[in-house]
């Protein structure tokens, strides 16, 4: 019987210890869930300018663009401010001849430096050396 009451009560710690843990990484999911912000630009001559999340704004500079095959590499440099959050980034990544690019990158100065940022954006029209795209910015604090 000793030995019964010591098993129950051996599992019942294990329960609640497994439900303290299951909460705990919940809330630091939750906590560190990527800053998602939708931005509109427009390009030309290496540089954009255009609108981050909700009245802020954002402007790019091109700084390295090298064709390779039917893509590009590219590098970059881009300054957002939205709200309370404002950094500079620098990112690299390829334009694919689909239609898009995709970049990653470290957040340099500012909010968040030091955190990743991951960058899709979607080409919506051109018009002789104009280009204009929509995109999210996924921003990732690093995790305390």
């Amino acid at each position: 019987m000793t030995n019964l009451k010591t098993i129950i009560g051996l599992l019942v710690a294990t329960v609640a210890v497994v439900g303290v843990l299951a909460f705990g990484a919940a809330q630091a999911s939750a906590s560190s869930a990527p800053i998602v912000i939708t931005y509109v630009k427009t390009c030309e001559a290496g540089y954009c300018a255009g609108t981050a999340g909700s009245g802020g704004t954002l402007r790019m500079q091109i700084t390295s663009y090298r064709v390779t095959g039917n893509d590009a590499q590219l590098t970059l440099t881009e300054w957002i401010t939205v709200g309370d959050i404002s950094f500079t980034a620098e990112m690299n990544g390829h334009f694919s001849p689909a239609g898009f690019i995709v970049l990653n990158g470290t957040v340099i100065e500012g909010s968040f430096a030091g955190a990743e940022v991951h960058q899709r954006s979607n080409l919506v029209g051109a018009d002789g050396t104009t280009t204009s795209w929509t995109g999210e910015y996924h921003l990732l604090p690093a995790s305390a």
